[in-house]
């Protein structure tokens, strides 16, 4: 986590004294719709919360996943942008053993799951390139598997044990310069209980929500008039 936030300043920095240093950086930018690239990397875990006598004493750390895909920014009055985005999405967590009387379930302890995520972020862009964002992110499950230290992978998916929809609330700040590069900071907070209590044959009243720090680094082609 500390080199997640170590690498999140260098960036900024880095490119904030570029801007500083150089005349063409500091011109102002063009105002316009810009299609952008952006990837990163996650720091993500899952928030297990009222697990049941089974499970009660499951501990989740974070596991580090990347991130990537595309957007379209659009100005629409003043310092204010709309940007829909549609990223990929490796999140999941590393936990301690799962108890279940399932022999697929017991003894998972690491959770990986893929989403397509829809994100539409609210920012306020100042002339100088800083922005905050804020905004509500749907996700699609793609795949879902589970390991256990002593061996084997389990398809999560396949099983119905995870649902196939998140939704979640995101905010965060980032910096662009005006060639175009820029960098990012993200938190993603999830509402939905993932976890399919319906499907799962697990005796614990499992929940499972996402929480994602993303970092990384923006492009938006067209920025340099």
């Amino acid at each position: 986590m500390k080199k997640i936030h170590f690498l999140a300043m260098a960036l900024a920095v880095g490119i904030s004294a570029s801007a500083q240093n150089d005349p063409q950086l500091r011109t102002p930018m063009e105002v316009k719709p810009r299609f952008g690239i952006k990837a990163g990397i996650n720091s993500a875990r899952l928030e297990i919360k009222d697990a049941g006598s089974a499970n009660s004493g499951m501990n989740n750390n974070a596991k580090t996943s990347l991130h990537a895909g595309f957007f379209y920014n659009i100005p629409v009055a003043g310092a204010f942008r709309i940007q829909p985005e549609i990223l990929y999405n490796i999140q999941g967590s590393k936990t301690s053993p799962m108890a279940s009387a399932d022999p697929n379930l017991a003894g998972l302890n690491e959770f990986d799951f893929h989403y397509v995520s829809v994100p539409l972020m609210l920012q306020l862009a100042s002339p100088s390139g800083f922005m905050i964002e804020a905004g509500p992110q749907f996700s699609y499950l793609s795949s879902a598997n589970a390991d256990r230290n002593a061996g084997g992978e389990v398809n999560l998916k396949d099983r119905d044990y995870v649902k196939k929809t998140d939704f979640s609330l995101a905010g965060g700040v980032g910096y662009l310069s005006r060639i175009g590069l820029g960098v990012n900071a993200r938190y993603v907070y999830g509402f939905t209980n993932v976890w399919n209590n319906e499907d799962s044959p697990s005796s614990a009243n499992m929940d499972f929500r996402n929480r994602v720090l993303q970092v990384g680094l923006t492009y938006h082609f067209g920025a340099a008039k």
